[in-house]
């Protein structure tokens, strides 16, 4: 089954949501990014999204020339409670917190002496978590297409969900 509307999104969100328990904040993020990634934001564009260049009133995100639609309200709600967040859990660290910054994802404290922006492996990582707590709940695997990477705004050829036997 393909992860093509807003609907199986918010499905797959429910759904690993209390395997995020003990760590909302990190459960906002990554869903969040979940969010960006089947929306069919550009996986390495994610870093460059300042919250500047979010508009909610037209439902769109623009970053480096690329404009991207808000698919859904529950999107907003992600974008508007992560943004609030000044620290997010670590499973090493405990919580770590987040460099005041214009960015959307913010650096955590540690990582902004090496960079202003978040490298795309936070953003990987977020993506297999989401599915390693979706498989650990369905014993179904969502696998993230090459094309989610490469093509920005192809939606439902982003993320395809399958079962494992």
């Amino acid at each position: 089954m393909r992860v093509d509307t807003p609907e199986v999104i918010k499905e797959v969100l429910e759904t690993v949501k209390s395997s995020y328990e003990p760590n909302p904040n990190r459960y906002l993020r990554d869903g969040l990014v979940f969010w960006m990634i089947c929306s069919g934001v550009h996986l390495y564009n994610m870093s460059e999204i300042k919250i500047s260049d979010i508009n909610r009133e037209t439902r769109q995100i623009a970053i480096n020339g690329i404009v991207y639609d808000i698919i859904d309200d529950d999107m907003i709600s992600f974008i508007n409670e992560w943004i609030k967040c000044d620290y997010v859990e670590s499973e090493r660290f405990g919580p770590v917190y987040l460099d005041n910054s214009d960015y959307l994802f913010s650096p955590n404290v540690i990582d902004r002496t090496f960079d202003e922006k978040s490298g795309s492996g936070v953003f990987i990582a977020a993506l297999n978590r989401i599915s390693t707590h979706y498989y650990e709940v369905t014993g179904r695997r969502i696998l993230i297409s090459s094309l989610g990477v490469s093509i920005p705004r192809l939606f439902s050829d982003v993320a395809i969900m399958i079962d494992i036997e």
